[in-house]
């Protein structure tokens, strides 16, 4: 880790608030450094990241399509050159996202971001990349297993770790339950009813829900293995209108043959309100890269 990198991380507050000059500062750089970087600042020594993003942008600015919510940051690259997009997918570098949600005034640090999701396009057209704002979200109230115990008749232990041990995996097993309900106790696309290798799978990703999403049956599928992971991975979707399935170019035919999945395959059903759910992944997880090997492991699995 650089000796910049290492300061940023040091001296940095999350929540906090930092002026173009703050950040201009804190890398050693001259007054106006920041509002002529483009909105992305890094050095070719150095393995930082940093973002310079404005959600509400001034009328002669790009008006590149960024947005907030919660701890998941929708971020769109530059037009040109796509020197970001490349560190981020080399996975070298800290990121570090300074966000404001005016023109003008300071910025917010949300502290560091990991991309889990890109779609890189050509040169003219602004990549998309979806980031985790793990520290962000580590300073934010969770999920409380406790609470939900409150409704549960389950015995919990006294232990504090046995407890919250517990009552998440009740929360588990009820989200399991009352998805199987919705979907009829078999597999949404291939009909499979063993229970044993059905996998409850959430459209709308874990890390991108709100508490409430987490636990929402109408943000599940009931799908078989090789199904739950190509959806998890962005390389099938389906529509919200009838369910048809999408199959992303990214795969080869010789693989969709291997692995059984062709475009006559569809969900039975789309229940009420799963459609909205459906639609999130089909924009923000649909052909999606998580990463280069992912058909490869899965065919060889």
């Amino acid at each position: 880790m650089t000796l910049i990198t290492q300061h940023l991380i040091k001296e940095l507050v999350i929540n906090a608030s930092y002026t173009s000059s703050d950040i201009a500062r804190l890398i050693g750089a001259t007054a106006g450094y920041v509002s002529r970087s483009g909105g992305v600042i890094t050095r070719s020594e150095e393995n930082f990241l940093i973002l310079i993003i404005n959600l509400k942008k001034r009328v002669a600015a790009t008006q590149y399509v960024d947005h907030l919510d919660g701890s998941t940051l929708y971020w769109e690259g530059q037009t040109s050159r796509k020197f970001a997009e490349k560190r981020m997918q080399a996975g070298t570098d800290e990121i570090f996202p300074f966000i404001r949600h005016e023109a003008s005034g300071p910025y917010t640090y949300y502290g560091r971001a990991v991309p889990v999701r890109m779609k890189i396009f050509p040169l003219g057209t602004p990549s998309q990349v979806i980031m985790h704002l793990y520290e962000h979200e580590a300073t934010t109230p969770q999920f409380s297993a406790e609470e939900i115990s409150e409704q549960s008749p389950l015995y919990v232990p006294r232990n504090t770790e046995a407890r919250r041990y517990v009552n998440v995996r009740t929360v588990q097993r009820d989200y399991r339950d009352a998805a199987l309900t919705l979907w009829g106790n078999e597999c949404a696309v291939t009909e499979i009813s063993n229970q044993r290798i059905l996998i409850a799978s959430h459209i709308k990703p874990w890390r991108d829900s709100t508490n409430e999403e987490r636990i929402d049956p109408k943000n599940s599928l009931i799908l078989s293995p090789t199904y739950d992971r190509l959806f998890d991975l962005g390389y099938i979707s389906f529509d919200p209108r009838d369910g048809r399935i999408w199959m992303s170019d990214v795969v080869d035919d010789r693989d969709w043959d291997k692995l059984h999945v062709d475009d006559s395959r569809r969900l039975k059903k789309v229940p009420e309100g799963v459609d909205s759910y459906l639609h999130y992944h089909n924009t923000y997880v649909f052909d999606f890269s998580p990463s280069g090997k992912t058909i490869e492991e899965l065919l060889i699995g």
